[in-house]
């Protein structure tokens, strides 16, 4: 036998995929709290998306529950680190909630130049691309 056929295999999409890890998502948070256990995934925080808008980048994500006061975002490094940390009360009982989310950036960016509002349970943090890439060219002179 030369090798396995599978003439009906399909590739799934990626809104197929993200669809299938928000329902195996939602089943373990289902099962936890019949347990009453932490939940697994924490559903605050949605996907983090790019967009590249007039030389800068722009990252958008929706979170729930929470305020700006809750919510930290820190440019380091080439990499971008979101958290957000809230008390809620669901039920009568009050829980502690968290998230964080930490992605390299696409390219460099000026850190003292990043700027983020969050309105209507949507994030939008706004990355300045820097003018030079490869950092700030230095001019060499003679010692006369």
């Amino acid at each position: 036998m030369g090798g396995l056929f599978m003439p009906n295999l399909k590739l799934w999409s990626q809104s197929e995929l993200e669809k299938l890890k928000r329902n195996v998502d939602r089943l373990f948070d289902d099962f936890c709290s019949d347990f009453e256990l932490p939940a697994m995934h924490d559903r605050m925080a949605g996907d983090l998306v790019f967009s590249n808008e007039h030389g800068e980048f722009v990252a958008r994500m929706e979170i729930s529950g929470m305020k700006a006061d809750d919510l930290v975002v820190t440019v380091h490094d080439g990499r971008m680190v979101i958290s957000g940390e809230a008390e809620c009360e669901s039920g009568g009982t009050r829980t502690h909630r968290m998230f964080k989310k930490e992605v390299r950036l696409p390219c460099r960016v000026d850190a003292a130049e990043v700027r983020a509002v969050f309105e209507g349970g949507i994030l939008e943090i706004h990355l300045p691309q820097c003018r030079n890439p490869y950092g700030h060219l230095v001019r060499v002179d003679t010692k006369e």
